[in-house]
């Protein structure tokens, strides 16, 4: 028995490790929207630092920009938007999460005050600079889009919302064996 207890109590410093090192970024806030039974994510971090995490569930094909009208519907009057249309496609220009609000399209002296578009295909991978718009980019089940604003610096590593769930799991795992 004492050699389970022991391989537990690893595994449960193993990932609260692990959940210590992901956490980099100012997580504001993590919500859960929409229905079906493909996932993907989307996350915002704001000139502030703050960030939010949003867990978007769908059924179908979408594009980025659905994502977007799904949280938008989810949370109105805390989650807002703006988009402008030009000849070569949809460019965001602002967005608000509660209290956090941030728009431009890159002002001098350095041209940095903009939403900065990366993507994944899961939460393992790393994140790379989009080099097509939101509205072109086709989703799939466990891919991530993030958005900075004001920094060329790629989106902050924030615990996926499964991480605590086996947090969770280990810890009454080691309760139940010790009853």
């Amino acid at each position: 028995m004492k050699h389970r207890d022991s391989l537990t109590t690893i595994a449960i410093s193993s990932v609260a490790v692990a959940m210590n090192g992901i956490a980099q970024g100012d997580l504001v806030g993590s919500y859960t929207v929409g229905t079906g039974a493909s996932t993907s994510y989307l996350q915002f971090e704001f000139a502030n630092s703050n960030a939010y995490l949003y867990e978007v569930r769908y059924d179908g094909s979408l594009r980025g920009d659905d994502l977007f009208a799904i949280v938008a519907a989810a949370q109105p009057g805390f989650f807002s938007y703006q988009v402008v249309s030009f000849s070569f496609g949809d460019a965001l220009f602002g967005v608000t999460i509660g209290a956090d609000a941030n728009e431009g399209f890159g002002t001098p002296p350095d041209y940095l005050d903009y939403w900065h578009y990366w993507t994944r295909e899961s939460a393992t991978a790393n994140w790379t600079n989009s080099m097509i718009g939101f509205a072109d980019r086709t989703i799939s089940d466990g891919s991530w889009d993030g958005w900075v604003f004001n920094s060329n610096a790629q989106p902050a590593s924030v615990p996926v919302p499964a991480c605590g769930a086996i947090m969770a799991s280990a810890i009454l795992a080691v309760r139940r064996r010790r009853r």
